[in-house]
C-alpha cells in the first residue's frame, strides 16, 4: 500500500471518533449559546416593561407578554423552561420562560414573557448535518492533500526510488534530482554516501580477489610442480633439496601475497582509524634503524637531511607507510648504490639507485605491476593507498633509467 493511501486509511479510522466527540462539542456548544440568546432577550424585555411601566403607571397589553396573573408576586425574576401545545402540529413546543413581577396601583402583578427555542431533536439533526458535513470536507481536503503531496512533494522521493531500482553495484553511484526539502536531501545524500561506500568496498573486493587469484595461483602452481618432482625422487637425489628450497621460498612468498592483500583491504575498509598527533621523523628513523644492517651488507649509501615532521594519522599507518618506503628503496636498490631520505613539514623524499627501468614511473604503485626484472610486489600500492587516505600526494619519478624518487606532499593545515 502507497505512503498516502496509508495516511488517508489511518486518518480514516479517526473518522467516526472524530465524529462523535465533534458532535457532542457541536451539540452542547449549540445548546448553551440558543440558552443564553434566549436569556438575554428575555432580560432586555423585562427591563423594556419595567421601564414602560414607569413611565405610563400601566401594565403591557396581553398580545405583548405570555400572561398576566393579579395577586402574586415574584421574590426574584428566575427562568424556566417549558413546553407549550402548538394546535396547528399538535405536538408540545419548548420555550425558554422569564416571570417576574410588577406593583401596580397597590398590587402585585406576576409577568410572565415566553421565547421559542429549538428542541431537542431538532438541535441534534441540526448537530448531526453540520458535523457530517465538516467530516466530509475534512476527507475532500485531506484527499486533495495527500494527491498534491504525493503527486508534487514526494517527486523526489520517489525519483531517488527509481534510480535505486535500476542501480547496480557495479556501476557508479547515481546523481539524485536536487530537492529543497531538507528530509528529502539528507535522504539522497545519505543513501548517496552508502552507495559510494558499497561501491568502493565492491571494488577493493573484486580487486582482491582477481589480485589472490593471480597471485595465489602463481606460487601454488610452483609448489605443485616441485611436490610433483619430490613425488618421482629419491632423497638422495641431488635435486631433492633444490625442490625443497623452491617449495619454502614460494610459500614463503604466499604469505607474504597474503598478508599485503588483507592488509590493502583492511586499509581500504578504514579499519585504521586512530588517528593521533604524531612526529614522522620518529617513526623514519626507527625505519631506517631497521634496515642499517641491509644497507651495509650490500654497500648501500645513506645520506639523510631530516627535520620533525608533525602529522596526525594512524600510528600503525605511520609505520607502514616508512617500513615500505625505506624497504622498497632497499629492496630495488643494486650493490654499492644510494639513497637519499629528506623529510620537512611538507614533503618525504626517497631517492635511490636501482636498476633500469624504461616503463612509465606511476605505473609502479600498482599492484603486482611487472617490471623487467620479475613482479614488482604491492608495498607501493599499499603506500599509495595510505596517502590517498590522508589526502596527500604521491608521486614516482625515474631520471636516467636508474635514478628513482618518490616523494609524498604532505597536506597543508
Amino acid at each position: 500500500m502507497k505512503l498516502f493511501k496509508r495516511t488517508f486509511v489511518s486518518f480514516s479510522y479517526l473518522i467516526i471518533p472524530l465524529f462523535i466527540v465533534g458532535s457532542a462539542i457541536i451539540y452542547f456548544t449549540f445548546g448553551y449559546v440558543i440558552y443564553e440568546e434566549a436569556d438575554e432577550y428575555l432580560t432586555y424585555e423585562m427591563e423594556r416593561l419595567m421601564e414602560y411601566h414607569r413611565e405610563h403607571q400601566d401594565l403591557p397589553d396581553f398580545h405583548r407578554v405570555a400572561e398576566i396573573i393579579a395577586g402574586q408576586k415574584v421574590e426574584k425574576p428566575f427562568f424556566r423552561d417549558t413546553l407549550i401545545l402548538e394546535p396547528s402540529d399538535n405536538e408540545m413546543v419548548p420555550h425558554r420562560e422569564l416571570a417576574f413581577s410588577i406593583h401596580h396601583k397597590g398590587e402585585d402583578f406576576k409577568i410572565v414573557l415566553r421565547h421559542l427555542i429549538p428542541g431537542k431533536d431538532d438541535l441534534l439533526e441540526g448537530t448531526l448535518l453540520i458535523a457530517a458535513g465538516v467530516m466530509l470536507l475534512m476527507v475532500a481536503v485531506l484527499v486533495l492533500m495527500v494527491s498534491y503531496l504525493s503527486g508534487r512533494i514526494w517527486k523526489p522521493f520517489y525519483q531517488t526510488v527509481r534510480l535505486l531500482s535500476g542501480y547496480r553495484i557495479s556501476q557508479p553511484p547515481p546523481v539524485f534530482p536536487e530537492t529543497d526539502i531538507e528530509e528529502f536531501s539528507s535522504l539522497n545524500q545519505t543513501v548517496t554516501g552508502l552507495l559510494t561506500k558499497m561501491n568502493g568496498d565492491y571494488q577493493r573486493t573484486r580487486d582482491f580477489n582477481a589480485n589472490a587469484s593471480h597471485e595465489l595461483q602463481t606460487h601454488l602452481a610452483l609448489i605443485r610442480a616441485n611436490a610433483e618432482q619430490l613425488l618421482n625422487q629419491s632423497p638422495g637425489d641431488p635435486s631433492f633439496s633444490e625442490n625443497l628450497r623452491n617449495i619454502q621460498n614460494a610459500t614463503i612468498k604466499l604469505s607474504g601475497v597474503q598478508k599485503s592483500l588483507l592488509l590493502l583491504s583492511r586499509i581500504g575498509n578504514l579499519e585504521f582509524c586512530n588517528a593521533v598527533d604524531l612526529d614522522l621523523l620518529d617513526y623514519l628513523t626507527a625505519s631506517l634503524d631497521l634496515f642499517r644492517e641491509a644497507l651495509e651488507l650490500r654497500g648501500i649509501r645513506l645520506t639523510t637531511r631530516v627535520e620533525t615532521c608533525p602529522l596526525r594519522m594512524d600510528p600503525g599507518l605511520a609505520e607502514i607507510l616508512v617500513n615500505n618506503l625505506v624497504k622498497n628503496a632497499v629492496k630495488h636498490n643494486v650493490k654499492g648504490g644510494f639513497i637519499e631520505v629528506t623529510l620537512n613539514c611538507r614533503e618525504l623524499v626517497i631517492a635511490n639507485s636501482g636498476l633500469p627501468y624504461d616503463g612509465d614511473p606511476s605505473g609502479l604503485m600498482d599492484r603486482f605491476v611487472k617490471g623487467t626484472y620479475g613482479n614488482m610486489g604491492i608495498g607501493l600500492a599499499i603506500v599509495k593507498q595510505i596517502c590517498d587516505l590522508h589526502q596527500m600526494e604521491i608521486s614516482y619519478s625515474i631520471a636516467e633509467k636508474t635514478d628513482h624518487a618518490l616523494k609524498i606532499l604532505f597536506p597543508r593545515e
